[in-house]
């Protein structure tokens, strides 16, 4: 029988053993995963949101409600057109974010709503009307102020633009492509647009979509950079689990990701490693502005989002206001 003393000592030790293993456990992950060493003095990439657009009340974000009521207008620039893509890289966006639809006769078309409706003159889907005839459009005659006026009508004539145009026009900008059509279901529709953005090397495309329109597009080009909402909550979760080691999984490999900018701090590494993991995997990281969930309804972008944006940070931020965020990031008040 062992004595009572010895019993003990051989508890002590047990305990020690324990105590000093999850003290190193917990050392472990805290260095593997701070952001106090890494000595970032990198800067954000911006993503202009639509370009320079109007200020949409929150709402907006869901393409399938026919909405049109802004703040009453700033600048007379409309969304996804020449001249507010222009005015965005002007103001310093790496990349502009813009919305492509089919249209009847097969081409894609820069447009963020799925109905005509609410911007335009006309009524239907975008889907069931020619280029041309989309051309001749007023992306302008829509937009309505609280107190009952339309502020940009007759100065959106013949601003709706393909999509070919605008990567024409911009042929070494880079730009961030949301595929709004579920164009799996036809997939010769999301074969050609793979096959238009594969051919083109000159800038850095990032493509956006639902998981089955980018499937398609990615068996048809693998190298292409594409994620769906589904891929890119996918990363998270995966990497919630493992991330601790510095591991990145394979969701995580060669996509988009993104994390609200309220949120960020869940993620291990957050912010730097975190960054630097995804982009040695290559990986984009999207920080985004919390009025995207589906739980906020009334958060207009302002200078607290750009505070929150993390000092060093080097991944991308999603904007609506990139006319005013390098200045808000750089202000004291």
């Amino acid at each position: 029988m062992i004595p009572r003393a010895a019993a003990d000592e051989t508890m002590s030790r047990k305990r020690k053993i324990w105590l000093i293993s999850i003290l190193a456990a917990l050392t472990f992950l805290w260095f593997n995963n701070t952001s106090l060493f890494s000595g970032s003095t990198g800067q954000p990439l911006f993503v202009a949101h639509r370009g320079v657009a109007q200020q949409m009340y929150p709402e907006h974000e869901d393409y399938r409600k026919c909405l049109s009521r802004i703040h009453y207008p700033e600048h007379s620039y409309i969304e996804n057109t020449v001249p507010s893509i222009e005015a965005a890289f002007e103001f310093g966006a790496t990349f502009v974010e813009i919305d492509v639809r089919r249209t009847a006769d097969g081409k894609f078309v820069v447009f963020h709503d799925d109905v005509l409706d609410c911007k335009t003159e006309a009524s239907g889907r975008v889907a069931d009307y020619t280029l041309h005839q989309l051309r001749d459009l007023d992306v302008g005659y829509g937009y309505v102020t609280d107190d009952g006026s339309h502020p940009l009508r007759g100065q959106g004539t013949g601003l709706m633009p393909s999509l070919q145009e605008i990567l024409d026009r911009f042929p070494t900008h880079s730009f961030v492509i949301n595929v709004k059509d579920d164009l799996g279901t036809t997939s010769d529709a999301a074969t050609r647009l793979a096959a238009a953005l594969s051919s083109d090397s000159k800038r850095q495309l990032l493509v956006i979509g639902n998981d089955s329109t980018v499937r398609v597009m990615q068996r048809t080009d693998p190298s292409l950079i594409a994620a769906s909402r589904g891929s890119a909550r996918r990363c998270i979760r995966d990497y919630t689990l493992v991330g601790w080691t510095g591991y990145v999984p394979g969701s995580c490999r060669k996509t988009i990701t993104g994390m609200y900018v309220d949120l960020g701090w869940v993620l291990w590494g957050w912010p730097h490693r975190f960054v630097n993991r995804m982009e040695k995997a290559g990986t984009t990281v999207l920080l985004i502005h919390p009025y995207q969930r589906e739980s906020i309804h009334d958060l207009p972008e302002t200078q607290e989002y750009a505070r929150q944006i993390p000092q060093g940070y080097s991944g991308a931020v999603v904007t609506n206001r990139i006319d005013k965020i390098r200045d808000w990031m750089q202000s004291e008040d």
